[in-house]
């Protein structure tokens, strides 16, 4: 867990989407990295971890500057530091040219491993064929390859119906089981679509007059802002924000405070655990959910994925990130991420 140094670097990171988790199937992960005993000659653990295998590995993002991957890189940074390995970062900027020059570069730089969260898939996956080819092992990060030795991934039908679960369970204790709902989908992404899909299939499984009165498209927090304001504009009445990630509901959240809705009876719902998030929720304000997707181990569990391939040990094909629902009533869980 980090202090306020590492949540003052995570705060700077308020507009900018999460994606730290996005896939398809359904089960279970356990996302917990091993730690390394002391050797039977009694070397001391920080002597011997300098002797360990100093592999190489290259992860490219599509994007390191919202607070859930800056925690991730961090994790991942510190991780296979303890391991006397290297990690070479790159921040493709939700661009797929340059997610492909950076695969690129790190096939030519010697990587042993390479964790692609891929903006394009059917490109990246020839280009993951590349390096498999050289020997490479590839671990494909939240969105799926068909070329690849792991995919390590989000269930998005489980994700988005605990979102709509959580918001389902707050309408009907504060809000006598009647809202107006908008849902902030991506639709440029078929898992973020399977994500909001189940969003809404949750909340009307689950409330009996829920009304889903509107719709739009945000990736960041920027977007969520403004398309918020119009939407809240056009729809009034609406009381109820449910999205995909935390990135654009944080910006929903500075919307409906401008607007003054920040009250009892308004509730807005995320995904990915963003440090931001948490605080709110933490604050008491109309912030009322997020959730875990193993955010706080998906780093670690990254590189010990590379470094169970590399070693030879078995690892399965698919290796499923958790879902835990965070809300006011178990935020305490997370104080070392909260500001104190």
């Amino acid at each position: 867990m980090k202090g306020k140094k590492l949540l003052a670097v995570l705060l700077a990171s308020i507009f900018i989407v999460s994606l730290t988790a996005c896939g398809n199937n359904a089960g279970k992960g356990e996302g917990e990295a091993p730690t390394e005993d002391t050797p039977a000659d009694n070397t001391p653990v920080e002597e011997a971890e300098t002797d360990k295998e100093g592999y190489k590995i290259g992860f490219s993002l599509m994007t390191i500057s919202d607070a859930v991957m800056a925690q991730t890189i961090q994790d991942a940074e510190a991780y296979i530091k303890s391991k006397g390995g290297e990690l070479l970062v790159s921040d493709a900027g939700n661009d797929a040219a340059k997610q492909l020059d950076a695969i690129e570069n790190f096939i030519e730089s010697g990587c042993d491993a390479i964790i692609i969260q891929a903006i394009d898939a059917t490109s990246m996956s020839q280009e993951a064929k590349k390096a498999m080819d050289q020997g490479i092992k590839v671990v494909a990060y939240g969105i799926g390859l068909d070329n690849c030795d792991v995919w390590y991934k989000n269930d998005n039908t489980v994700t988005g119906t605990a979102i709509g679960e959580m918001a389902a369970e707050w309408i009907n204790r504060e809000l006598d089981g009647a809202a107006n709902v908008c849902i902030i989908g991506y639709s440029l992404l078929d898992v973020l679509v399977e994500r909001s899909e189940a969003i809404e299939a949750a909340l009307k499984a689950n409330c009996e007059n829920v009304n889903v009165v509107a719709s739009f498209d945000a990736i960041d927090s920027q977007t969520g802002m403004s398309n918020t304001e119009s939407m809240l504009a056009a729809h009034p009445e609406a009381n109820v924000i449910c999205s995909i990630s935390d990135g654009p509901a944080v910006g929903s959240y500075e919307a409906v405070k401008a607007l003054g809705k920040d009250g009892d009876d308004f509730g807005i719902f995320g995904s990915d655990l963003s440090i931001v998030a948490l605080n709110y929720i933490n604050e008491g304000t109309c912030y009322r959910g997020t959730i875990d997707c193993d955010n706080t181990v998906s780093g670690t569990t990254a590189i010990q994925i590379c470094y169970d391939l590399l070693d030879g040990n078995a690892v399965e094909d698919t290796v499923i990130m958790g879902c835990k629902k965070v809300t006011a009533e178990n935020v305490e869980e997370y104080a070392d991420f909260i500001e104190k």
